[in-house]
């Protein structure tokens, strides 16, 4: 590809950018861009209305706190089995979580898996007598606690590095052994021995002090107590001992203590240490037990129906009874949504190409999420300080694996005037969330919908106006060409919008330059007919004056008339030349012409016509053909030629050449002589102008029409006249220019 078509169609491609940047389309759709505020306004509104609903969500939250607890306000009996003591010891309080199924009594802990998080470890803190140095990593024990509606269940996981097996005798003080002591509910002190059984897993089991406990209930007890119904599976591991216990839920109150005896496996067997939660040898020495208290827990299952988490908890903060589950207390109801029978096209798009961004953009809530504080048999938090000094309060907190904000409202439990507990309820923002991104799915979608049904329409709008437009302007640009003449016409709008009314202004407009044009070329062939008379009346009375006149002076005067005379008929026939050519093309008949002959026979006439000058002809080897009117080429090239004459400065031949490349054939008139001004290079071929200086100007008139009636010329056969300065600087030529495709063949 040339240079030159390179240059062009970059100048082609920056104009084609600098328009379509400044078209109406792009206008458009820069404005069409602020309509990308809406989703951006409406997801702040989402997002205030998600605000205004967790508002709403705690306080209805801190509401149903207020109406559980006031279904517990005033109900002693609610809370007397579960009294708990004025103060309780660090360690020596025993839970018991609730169970959601019966443990199966083998002493293998597997059935605890679940409960892990409930483990309480007993190492220095327990340690209740020792013979020697304490090692936690030779000695330790690990208590779970849990319950059911009619059984309490103990697991003890225990590290002892020196076993001592059970002995022929049977003697439970020669082996290592646990003491197991605890109150009734009314009042009974039980004190139990479970040990190892010799060659079986089953647990040895040894009644020992049972009778009143004096400081324990003040309840009188008529007669001896019966025997503890207690069942115990003892099994040997490699770092120790696994057992499990199991007591009726009606024999157990609210005192209890289990210790390990360690026993040292040596020949004397004598007691090594003693670790556990309290001194099992009276009621006064045993720690607090509490169990979940069944009727809270069906007060609160009953009134809850599985909408939050609820929590009981006693003064104390351990949970006496809970329901509901965290992962599905939401707060917000949703019905089950029938499945349409046939999917919408926008349910298709927005399932379809929508869900994959809205999965990324929006934080979907989790269907799990960590929250170890659900599995507490203690709840720690500052809602349940503050709803155990009476102040109902509300917070949120987050999940621990912080996928999940939960809600939190306390709200104290009264009984004689004073609290007895606190109601703890709790629900996730999940439900929220959920809604927001339903309504945030739904405004980018409808707004989506919106935009690009908005943008489209604009777009189809401005392409309409933009069309219109642009058929104005080809319209504008074809009606009058680089001369100012009218050679088109624009088509009258019908409709009455600017648009239509600014195209009848334009049609009016050309309709008066093309009868101003018409007036305009016919003004010549006018006077030329007007002035014709009159001259050749004052130069037949000048003749005739210069006939009779025998006064030298007045003949002089005489010849200066008739030389003006002369001169206006000159210009005269000059303008006549113009308007006969003009008015000539409609009668034309273009032929073949053979441009190698033409210019050569053109060239051997100007060395003949123009002596005092040399004329260097250069043609090529190929015959070159086009299909023109070859008297119009000769007289262009008559006016290209006596122009170059007249600026030659004689010192190097006027050159007149023939070419042809891939894309144009050009014919070229060139000689040295002065520049063309860069200001008129755009004029030169246009009517009245003239570049002469005050040198070049001889007698004949110049009127400017020689190198406009070559351009009339040219436009006839669809050519082009260029005028340029050489690339020496020192001279100026003149190309006519035909594309390549008018050559012709050979016949």
């Amino acid at each position: 590809m040339s240079l030159s078509r390179l240059r062009r169609y970059g100048l082609k491609g920056r104009r084609w950018v600098r328009e379509g940047l400044a078209g109406i389309r792009t206008k458009i759709v820069i404005l069409s861009s602020f309509l990308l505020l809406l989703p951006y306004l409406g997801y702040q509104y989402v997002w205030e209305m998600e605000s205004v609903l967790r508002q709403g969500q705690e306080q209805t939250l801190m509401g149903t706190a207020r109406a559980f607890a006031m279904g517990m306000n005033d109900r002693p009996s609610l809370f007397t089995q579960h009294a708990p003591p004025s103060t309780l010891e660090p360690g020596k309080d025993l839970h018991a979580f609730r169970l959601t199924q019966p443990i199966r009594l083998d002493g293998n802990l597997e059935d605890w898996q679940p409960y892990r998080h409930h483990q309480r470890f007993y190492q220095r803190n327990g340690l209740i007598f020792s013979q020697g140095a304490y090692n936690s990593d030779t000695l330790s024990l690990a208590i779970m606690s849990g319950s059911t509606d009619t059984a309490v269940y103990f697991a003890l996981d225990i590290i002892d590095s020196t076993p001592a097996t059970p002995q022929a005798t049977g003697d439970i003080d020669s082996q290592d052994h646990l003491i197991l002591a605890l109150t009734s509910p009314q009042g009974a002190f039980y004190r139990v021995a479970i040990g190892q059984a010799r060659n079986s897993d089953n647990a040895k089991i040894i009644h020992l002090d049972n009778g009143l406990a004096d400081n324990a209930t003040g309840v009188n007890i008529e007669g001896p107590p019966q025997p503890l119904p207690i069942a115990a599976k003892w099994r040997a591991t490699e770092q120790g001992y696994q057992v499990e216990i199991k007591l009726p839920a009606a024999w157990v109150g609210q005192q209890l203590g289990i210790a390990y005896y360690d026993v040292d496996d040596s020949f004397n067997r004598g007691l090594r240490a003693i670790i556990g939660t309290a001194s099992t040898r009276s009621a006064a020495t045993l720690g607090s037990f509490m169990m979940p208290s069944a009727p809270i827990q069906a007060l609160i299952e009953r009134m809850n129906n599985g909408a939050s988490s609820v929590w009981v908890v006693d003064q104390h903060s351990r949970v006496l009874a809970k329901a509901g589950d965290i992962q599905t207390s939401t707060g917000v109801w949703q019905p089950r949504q029938a499945i349409p029978e046939q999917q919408s096209v926008m349910d298709w798009i927005t399932q379809t190409l929508l869900r994959p961004w809205y999965d990324k953009l929006l934080v979907t809530p989790p269907e799990h999420f960590v929250d170890a504080m659900q599995q507490a048999s203690i709840y720690k938090g500052v809602q349940a300080q503050q709803a155990l000094q009476g102040r109902p309060y509300a917070s949120w907190r987050s999940s621990d694996d912080n996928q999940a904000m939960i809600l939190t409202a306390a709200y104290p439990i009264w009984l004689d005037g004073k609290v007895a507990g606190a109601v703890i309820v709790e629900e996730t923002t999940n439900g929220i969330r959920s809604l927001r991104n339903e309504a945030l799915e739904t405004l980018f979608s409808v707004m989506l919908a919106v935009i690009c049904t908005g943008v489209l329409l604009l777009l189809l709008f401005g392409s309409h106006i933009a069309k219109r437009l642009r058929r104005l302007q080809q319209e504008a640009n074809h009606a009058i060409d680089s001369q100012g003449r009218v050679t088109g016409t624009i088509t009258p709008a019908t409709s009455h919008d600017e648009i239509g009314l600014l195209t009848q202004t334009i049609t009016d407009m050309v309709g008066r330059i093309a009868g101003y044009n018409q007036y305009l070329e016919k003004m010549s062939s006018r006077l030329s007919h007007e002035l014709r008379t009159p001259i050749a009346v004052v130069r037949s009375s000048l003749e005739n004056m210069a006939y009779t006149q025998a006064d030298p002076d007045q003949l002089t005067y005489i010849n200066r008339a008739q030389d003006g005379v002369q001169r206006l008929a000159g210009i005269l026939s000059t303008l006549t030349e113009a308007t006969r050519l003009e008015q000539s093309f409609d009668n034309a008949d273009k032929e073949p012409v053979n441009l190698n002959a033409l210019i050569e026979g053109c060239g051997q006439g100007y060395q003949l016509a123009y002596p005092d000058h040399r004329f260097n002809v250069m043609l090529p080897a190929q015959t070159i053909r086009v299909f023109a009117v070859p008297d119009y080429l000769a007289q262009l090239l008559d006016k290209l030629v006596s122009n170059a004459v007249e600026f030659d400065d004689g010192a190097t031949p006027i050159d007149l050449a023939l070419s042809l490349d891939a894309e144009h054939i050009t014919i070229t008139v060139s000689n040295a002589g002065p520049l063309l001004p860069e200001h008129m290079r755009d004029q030169l071929f246009q009517s009245m102008v003239s570049v002469r200086s005050e040198s070049h100007k001889s007698d004949k008139p110049h009127l400017g029409l020689g190198l406009y009636i070559a351009r009339l010329i040219a436009d006839f056969h669809q050519a082009t006249l260029v005028a340029s300065n050489r690339a020496s600087q020192d001279g100026v030529t003149m190309s006519l220019i035909w594309p390549s495709t008018q050559q012709l063949g050979e016949d």
